[in-house]
């Protein structure tokens, strides 16, 4: 072996940093898996006497030499003799001279960084492809295609299209490949984006600037660099962007024509590329220059930012982009810096608040208290800490702001007042909120301001969570009236939507459409970057639209501020805007979609939610879970039920008494009616419902209804109906009379009157469907069926059940599919059979009233021993909690036990399984 060679074979090839694995399973090559096993399979050809020449080919840091190592540890792990050269020395030609005077059974030869390859050694790399194609040698070799010169590539291309070469690009990681790479890291998805999928820059991203082996991988690169080149990539770096070779040349402090020629080396290096629009120049990856700006001596650094600003001021550039400048190096002797900054921070307010903060944190440490500029500062920081979601930095600054200067007579004051309501609200504190707001408005000397309108906005949303809808209205209708004369459209379509929800709970249903109607045209006709200045604008149209039955309206208003928020980064209106969302998708039956929307919400809401919307979020998930998951299967649902109602507890405002209510609905679904009942009453504030405004009632005397139901208590359910009928005469809306159509069902349906109850499910299934409202379409069409199995009327069943698994399907229910296949074994048991009969806990809910027969000798035979443990003590008269505590568990576990047992047997309630039980046959 030559000594060119022996020093090479001692050990895989290595770069700063890079250990060599012990073997071929290494975290680095995660997604590298199919070209893994390829280059594995080609290896154990090798072993078997056939060679061949693989190429390995793709950008810097994609993975091609973590594959050739792991091929190389295989290699030496079954004995095969491997021969790594170097393309930049004659190791090339040691290699070929080894292969001739030496012979092995199986060589590998691996040539890594072949595009570094010398003009005179490609006769050596030719020679080696043809020894691949003639013995047992496997060629292993690995380029960067930018960086490939004319000669070796018109050689590669020979041998490729001669079949004596197999080419394999290396493409970027996918999004799952580079979350296994990440672990459980918290920004995976947007790292992956800003790396384009390249592992070793999302190594490096991932690191936050840490020094990593991937980045001293990168800074490998720069060594040999001559003193203009480097100037032009630590140029590059601290501008942070594509920019002109002009512009260039100044900061890195050359003439233009050396600065031009150390360009070219670098683009040969593939260190800066070309960037549209020409002739801007930028560096490979912004990685790069991250690594690159990190490890500047901190003079440098300074003296690079001040002459990237003053480059940049002699441009009349745009001010943000001199503002990231003096961030970085703020002279104090310079007073245009601090003016930069806060006029920057104006600037980016709302497309970028995080950067405003920078920039505001930056001004402020130029400034003493009480300076020119220094109030502004401190209440546009506040501002920026609101929109990013940091309610309580935010109040902390705007308390201490108020504390410093008591009674300051200017402007700002009212406008600080404002956000200060607004945070108030973010922390749920809603009598604080309307108090502050209050106060601002009547220190307004001008009533008719802007900052009156948002004034006006935030009384409107006190007085509505209040539940005082008229006062609500008042304040509303005056704020878009004001924001209407100062030309601001979507504070104006932010009021009207608020005034639509206003009119929609005080009754008055054609207001409420016409309002909304006109707010969603503002919206719809603003630009992002206007709708950015109150994006809270694009939730209140769309939760308006989405009460008011416009469902996909809703999901694209609501659907688009998500988006804004993202993009900019204005999370504190996200988690509303996200819970707003998902219960429009529950409700127009897309469960994946409301469970992916709820999680995403998470993380937001445990981070800085109020209690609203943490109950919020855990009943829509409740919600979702209970309708996707089988109905035997209702525990998770159950417990985040709990915990949605253990938040509302004690609590007034109308959130609360919604989500008690939500909560029972889903209470009744799970089998217990009893509870469900009371848990409404509570909530509603007893049998009249003082406690629900009329666009509630319907849904909710349709649950009353269907409780009463399982108990048979016809009297009740008769009482629900009719409350529920006397709401939709004042609003008539598709949803609401679907309700009151469904809760009548259930009245004929107890008087055994079959053709009425039927005509009415069929009225509200044509009302759930003309509102968009998929899953209570299923369920009346559920409930139907089951109403005419149960009064042998078997015509149309099949007809409804297909409509109803179909539903089921686009839904994506289990529970909905359950139950549909469960009445298809009923319609298909002969008359009379002893199929399951209906259940209080099952998705239609019970429609006769009446416990089936019992199906056997032993009616109990369906139950497990401990559900029959837990029948005979329920029978026994013990409450749910007396059970628990008897036997040890908890009274969801007993509640969940109850509700199984009702399935098997096939009975509505207590009184029902009593009733088996104590007849059984000793």
């Amino acid at each position: 072996m030559s000594d060119d060679l022996r020093s090479h074979d001692e050990g895989p090839p290595t770069r700063p940093g890079r250990p060599a694995p012990p073997a071929a399973e290494t975290p680095w090559l995660v997604g590298r898996e199919a070209e893994l096993a390829a280059l594995l399979g080609a290896l154990d050809d090798l072993v078997a006497g056939r060679g061949r020449a693989v190429a390995l080919v793709g950008e810097p840091g994609i993975g091609k030499s973590a594959l050739l190592l792991a091929v190389i540890a295989r290699a030496r792990a079954v004995g095969v003799r491997v021969l790594v050269a170097s393309p930049g020395d004659r190791s090339a030609a040691g290699a070929c001279s080894d292969l001739r005077d030496h012979p092995a059974p199986a060589t590998l030869v691996v040539l890594d960084d072949l595009h570094r390859v010398a003009a005179d050694r490609i006769a050596d790399l030719a020679e080696l492809l043809e020894a691949a194609a003639t013995g047992p040698v496997l060629c292993l070799l690995a380029y960067r295609q930018r960086q490939l010169s004319p000669a070796p590539a018109a050689a590669l291309s020979r041998a490729a299209s001669t079949g004596r070469l197999d080419v394999r690009q290396l493409g970027p990681l996918s999004r799952e490949h580079g979350r296994a790479l990440l672990g459980d890291h918290p920004d995976a998805e947007q790292l992956h984006r800003a790396s384009l999928g390249n592992p070793q820059y999302l190594k490096i991203l991932a690191a936050g600037g840490a020094a990593t082996d991937a980045a001293l991988a990168v800074l490998g690169e720069l060594a040999g660099l001559d003193g203009d080149a480097l100037a032009v990539v630590q140029a590059l770096a601290v501008l942070g962007e594509p920019c002109r070779p002009d512009l260039l040349a100044e900061v890195a402090d050359l003439d233009e024509a050396a600065a031009m020629r150390a360009v070219d080396a670098l683009s040969q290096l593939d260190l800066v590329r070309p960037a549209d629009p020409a002739p801007q120049l930028t560096l490979r990856h912004r990685v790069l220059g991250e690594v690159v700006h990190q490890r500047l001596e901190p003079g440098r650094r300074l003296a690079l930012h001040r002459a990237a600003e003053r480059a940049l001021a002699g441009r009349a550039a745009p001010i943000a982009r001199r503002a990231h400048h003096i961030v970085r190096a703020a002279d104090p002797g310079r007073p245009e810096h601090l003016t930069t900054l806060i006029a920057a921070a104006r600037d980016v307010l709302h497309s970028s608040p995080a950067d405003a903060a920078e920039y505001l944190q930056a001004a402020l440490s130029l400034l003493h208290e009480g300076a020119p500029h220094w109030h502004e500062a401190r209440v546009l920081l506040a501002r920026t800490r609101l929109l990013t979601g940091d309610a309580p930095e935010s109040r902390a600054l705007l308390d201490a702001l108020r504390a410093a200067e008591p009674g300051r007579p200017t402007g700002a004051a009212p406008t600080a007042l404002a956000d200060a309501s607004r945070v108030e609200r973010q922390l749920g504190h809603f009598t604080e909120a309307g108090a502050i707001a209050r106060a601002g408005l009547a220190a307004l000397v001008d009533q008719d301001s802007a900052t009156a309108a948002v004034l006006h906005a935030e009384l409107a949303d006190y007085s509505y969570d209040l539940q005082d809808y008229a006062t609500s209205r008042q304040h509303a209708e005056t704020g878009a009236t004001i924001a209407r004369r100062h030309h601001d459209r979507v504070g104006e379509a932010n009021a009207l939507a608020q005034a639509a929800l206003a009119n929609l709970f005080t009754g008055d249903l054609a207001t409420a459409l016409t309002t909304v109607g006109r707010a969603a045209e503002l919206i719809d006709s603003t630009t992002d970057a206007t709708l950015l200045t109150n994006l809270e604008a694009a939730y209140q149209v769309g939760m308006a639209e989405g009460m008011l039955g416009r469902l996909a309206d809703s999901e694209r208003h609501l659907g688009r501020g998500a988006a804004l928020s993202r993009r900019t980064g204005q999370t504190f209106v996200r988690p509303m805007t996200l819970m707003s969302l998902a219960n429009t998708q529950l409700r127009a039956g897309n469960l994946r979609g409301a469970l992916a929307t709820l999680d995403e919400t998470t993380p937001l809401v445990d981070s800085a939610g109020n209690p609203a919307t943490r109950a919020g979020l855990a009943t829509f998930r409740a919600e979702a879970l209970l309708w996707l998951n089988p109905a035997d299967d209702p525990g998770e649902a159950l417990a985040l039920a709990d915990r949605a109602l253990a938040i509302a507890e004690g609590e007034t405002p109308g959130w609360a008494v919604g989500v008690r209510c939500l909560v029972a609905g889903l209470v009744l679904l799970a089998g217990d009616p009893v509870r469900a009942g009371w848990l409404l009453l509570d909530a509603a504030g007893g049998t009249d419902l003082p406690g629900l405004t009329t666009w509630r009632r319907p849904r909710f005397c349709e649950t009353l209804a269907q409780a009463a139901q399982a108990d048979g208590d016809l009297a009740a359910v008769e009482h629900w109906a009719r409350l529920a009928e006397d709401a939709v005469e004042l609003l008539p809306s598709a949803s609401r009379l679907g309700f009151a159509r469904r809760a009548r069902m259930r009245a004929h349906a107890l008087r055994g009157e079959t053709d009425l109850a039927l005509a009415q499910a069929q009225d509200a299934t044509a009302r759930f469907t003309e509102g968009g409202e998929r899953i209570e379409a299923a369920r009346t069409l559920l409930a139907a069926a089951e109403l005419a199995l149960d009064a042998g009327r078997r015509e149309q069943v099949a007809e409804r059940l297909d409509r109803a698994a179909l539903l089921a399907h686009r839904c994506g229910s289990a529970r909905l599919a359950g139950e549909a296949a469960r009445q298809r074994r009923r319609l298909a048991a002969p008359a009379g059979g002893g199929a399951a009969g209906s259940t209080a806990g099952s998705t239609a809910g019970s429609t006769s009233g009446r416990p089936p027969g019992a199906a056997a000798e032993d009616p109990l035979a369906p139950l497990t021993a401990r559900e029959r443990e837990i029948a005979a003590l329920a029978s026994s008269g013990l409450t749910s909690g007396e059970i628990a505590g008897a036997l040890v568990l908890s009274v969801r576990t007993i509640d969940s036990h109850l509700g199984r047992i009702y399935r098997k047997l096939g009975v509505p309630n207590r009184a029902s399984l009593t009733h088996i039980v104590l007849s059984r046959t000793p």
